[in-house]
Parts: C-alpha cells; sequence; structure tokens
C-alpha cells in the first residue's frame, strides 16, 4: 500500500505516468515507509522532466518547489489521499444549518475533512506554477504555509469529537488563520518579483489572473469556513459560561459576524462610504455625498428603508468599500479638472427581486475609455497613473487599513469581484468615457441559491498556468 500510494503521487504530482524505470528507482531507493526526504525532490523533478521532453507546450520541469523540510511520509500520503478529492461547495443556508446544530459535532466532522481536501487541492496547484514564479522566495513561503496548515490539520481527520479536540481545533484553526493572513500581499510580491526577474517562463497575465483568482477564492473560502466554526464556537462557550441549558436556542449575535442571516444591504453601504470619505477626506480634504435607496421589486416595486437578505457583512463591506473608494476618487479629480464648484453626488440602488439583489452604483466621475474596462480587474493594474505598482506591505491590516494610499494598490477590484462571484453573484462596470461610471453587483436573494463557486485540482487547471500562446484572431481589425 505504501508503495502504491508513493506512485500514485508522483503520478498525479507530474500528471503524466512517469515510466517503470523512474518510478522503480524511486520506489527502490524506499525501505518500507522509511525513504529520504531528498528523494522525493529528485524523482518528482525526474518526472516533471520526462513530461517535459514528451511536450514542447509545456515548462513544467522548471516547476520544482523545495520539499526538504516540509514532505515527509506521512504528509505525502494525506496530501495523495485528500488532493484526489474534490472540494464540497455549501451554500449559505447550509452553513447556517450546520451553525445552528445543538452541538458542534456535526460541523467537526465536515470541517475536519474540508479544510484538508481545500489545502491538499491548492497545494497541488502551487506545485505545478512555472519556475520563474516558483523560485520566488515570497512564494516559496505560502507553498510552506500551505504545507504547514495541511499537516497541522492531518491529526484531527480521523479524531473522535469532544471537548478536549475541539479546543485544540479551535487553538490550531487560529493559527492558520493569522498564519495565512498575508497571503495576498506575499504573493502580490512574488508577482512582482517574477515580472522584475529576467527569467524564461514568465506568467502572461491572463494566467497570472488566473492563478490568483483561485489562490485568493480558496483562501478567502478557508478563512469563512475558520470564521464561521470559531463564532459557534463562541457561542457554545458563552452558553456554558452563563448556565444556559443547550437545549435551548443559543445566543447567535456571535455567529452573525461571519454570516448575518438578516444583514441589511443598505447599512452594510452607508457604513463603507464613511470609512471610504475618511480615506478620501485625508487625501483631498472633501468628499462627495451619497444618496441611496432601496427598492423591492416583490412589493409592487416599493421604495424601501431596508434590503435584507442572508449573507457575509464583512464580504458586503469590502465590496462597497472598494467600490466607493473610486467613485470618491474620480469624482473629486474629475470636478478639480473641470473646476466645478460643487461635487456631483454618487448614486446607490439597492434593489430586491425574487431570485437576485442588484446593485448599480453610479459616479459622475469622467468615466474611463472602454478598452481600459476590462484591466480595471487586472491584479496590479490600477487607473491612479501608480506605474511602480504598490503593494499591500505584510502585517499592515488589509486592503481596508487606514494606513494604506487611497488610490494604486490595484487590487481591491479584482478581489471586490472575486468576493461577489464567491457566492454566485459577479461585479461589472459600464463606463461613458467623459462622463462617469456605473458599477454593478449582483447577489443571490435565496440562500439556498448562493451556494460557494470553489477551484478544484486537476492536471487541465494546472496546464492553463503554463500556456502562453496568444490566439490567432479571426476577426479584421
Amino acid at each position: 500500500q505504501a508503495y502504491n500510494c508513493l506512485i500514485h503521487f508522483y503520478k498525479r504530482m507530474s500528471g503524466l505516468y512517469c515510466g517503470p524505470r523512474v518510478l522503480a528507482q524511486a520506489v527502490g531507493r524506499v525501505s518500507g515507509w522509511g525513504f529520504k526526504q531528498e528523494v522525493i525532490k529528485h524523482s518528482v523533478g525526474t518526472c516533471l522532466m520526462q513530461r517535459t521532453n514528451s511536450s514542447s507546450s509545456t515548462v513544467l520541469e522548471h516547476s520544482k518547489v523545495k520539499f526538504d523540510r516540509l514532505l515527509d511520509r506521512s504528509t505525502i500520503y494525506h496530501l495523495d489521499q485528500f488532493s484526489a478529492k474534490s472540494p464540497t461547495p455549501v451554500s449559505i443556508k447550509g452553513m447556517l444549518e450546520q451553525a445552528w446544530q445543538p452541538t458542534q459535532e456535526q460541523s467537526f466532522k465536515y470541517i475536519t475533512k474540508e479544510i484538508p481536501i481545500r489545502l491538499a487541492n491548492m497545494i497541488m496547484e502551487l506545485q505545478m506554477m512555472p519556475r520563474a514564479l516558483s523560485v520566488q522566495p515570497q512564494f516559496q513561503e505560502i507553498v510552506f504555509q500551505y504545507i504547514q496548515s495541511f499537516k497541522d490539520l492531518s491529526e484531527f481527520t480521523i479524531a473522535t469529537f469532544n471537548p478536549d479536540t475541539n479546543d485544540r481545533f479551535v487553538s490550531i484553526l487560529k493559527e492558520i488563520r493569522l498564519r495565512h493572513i498575508d497571503t495576498v500581499p506575499v504573493m502580490a510580491a512574488a508577482i512582482q518579483g517574477m515580472m522584475a526577474d529576467d527569467l524564461d517562463g514568465k506568467m502572461a497575465q491572463k494566467n497570472i489572473q488566473y492563478c490568483l483568482n483561485r489562490l485568493f477564492l480558496n483562501r478567502i473560502s478557508i478563512h469563512l469556513l475558520i470564521s464561521l466554526y470559531k463564532a459557534v464556537y463562541a457561542s457554545h462557550k458563552h452558553q456554558v459560561s452563563q448556565l444556559i441549558d443547550i437545549n435551548e436556542t443559543p445566543d447567535y449575535s456571535l455567529i452573525f459576524g461571519a454570516i448575518d442571516p438578516n444583514c441589511d444591504i443598505i447599512s452594510i453601504a452607508m457604513e463603507a462610504y464613511d470609512d471610504a470619505a475618511i480615506m478620501c477626506d485625508r487625501e483631498y480634504q472633501q468628499h462627495p455625498e451619497l444618496e441611496i435607496e432601496g427598492r423591492d421589486i416583490t412589493n409592487r416595486n416599493m421604495k424601501v428603508e431596508e434590503v435584507r437578505m442572508s449573507y457575509l457583512p464583512n464580504h458586503l463591506h469590502h465590496i462597497f468599500f472598494e467600490i466607493f473608494k473610486n467613485a470618491m476618487r474620480a469624482t473629486v479629480e474629475h470636478a478639480r479638472k473641470k473646476n466645478l464648484s460643487e461635487l456631483p453626488g454618487v448614486k446607490c440602488v439597492v434593489s430586491k427581486s425574487e431570485g437576485d439583489i442588484s446593485i448599480r452604483v453610479s459616479d459622475l466621475g469622467g468615466g474611463i475609455s472602454r478598452e481600459m474596462v476590462d484591466k480595471l480587474f487586472q491584479y496590479h493594474f490600477t487607473s491612479a497613473g501608480n506605474k511602480d505598482g504598490n503593494v499591500v506591505s505584510p502585517g499592515s491590516g488589509g486592503l481596508e487599513s487606514q494606513s494604506h494610499p487611497m488610490h494604486g494598490l490595484g487590487y481591491g477590484l479584482p478581489l471586490s469581484r472575486l468576493y461577489a462571484r464567491y457566492f454566485q453573484g459577479d461585479l461589472d462596470m459600464v463606463s461613458m468615457h467623459g462622463l462617469g461610471s456605473d458599477v454593478y453587483i449582483y447577489l443571490k436573494a435565496l440562500s439556498d441559491d448562493a451556494k460557494e463557486s470553489l477551484p478544484k485540482y486537476s492536471i487541465r487547471a494546472a496546464d492553463k498556468l503554463h500556456k502562453n500562446k496568444k490566439k490567432i484572431s479571426d476577426w479584421t481589425k
């Protein structure tokens, strides 16, 4: 069984059968399960080299990441087992149903399997990155962190639920949450390093986009599962400390920080606008006013003060914050360029239908050219004229921290679109160059329809990271 698992692992790492001679040599060096870690590195590298020799369309021989300190025999076994499974997406309704259970046992069984699966899928994909990226120290740090988190959770995959085990599990989850808090800025630095180095095999922009979307979406999903589990854990601890019968309806106010079953979108939008206004005042000493209204199409298109749904307040706040921040900057700069005496306002309409929540944010900030709209959703691209490509510093508190500049980071809109698409929504922009822009946000109104959209590892997905060939157009220009 040990030999078969090792062979299977090599085959999955290379994406192609390496041949009996290579595998026989590798397995021949294995004594029981006591193989040396340097054997892994050599053998996987040989497999990758053979695959490259068989196909000129890929550079996977350059995809090696140092395994020496991280992959022991137990980790290889578990990584092979869990990476062969696809992540199981859950709807917002399903997450709330798990949170409302009298005990955490059901959630424990799910999350101790699901997070390792998501980690393993991403680890396998990260191993397939082109050499130009994989040699970057920041990238290797991310890989090491993912593997360490996977190893930390391995012991709980077969653990029996009890209070002591649950306490240890939550402690590990907290460590994992902190370990990956700077994944976005660290990966941004790795991408910048790759583009600055004079190496062959640089990733094309579309491949960078594909890679970062999958990595960041995986990270968002894992952090949500951890946040929700920690919130439920805290609520049960609160019940015990207050001597509340666990069969009574729990106090779920602690859970609503992760998922609020009665989230008011208009209220979240106004809070995000106030936060963005602070940054705008700091940068420009003024900000445009917000005009916001809600409409309920299910109730004769009536104007309403609240539009409620089951959703994640933090995700909504991030989306609104980035959109309002961009609208404010564009409005102020355009008004000054045109010598306007008053700043045009920013308008927001939140509309609820039977199946969707549709949001439109409009500004009169001059807009952008049609060719630039798609580029706004590319990582590292910014319309603020910063060609040096600022990157969020590790440990600086995320993209909404007041310590960051108001513009020029190039990650706000791409991540906002990911947050919207995570639960089957979307985010798009329409611009009238010279006049202004409209940003549209679409969310699923029903919590049962709002199901996670998750990346899953496959050789076909990994190959997309290496294809740099430009498509030949069959249309005149």
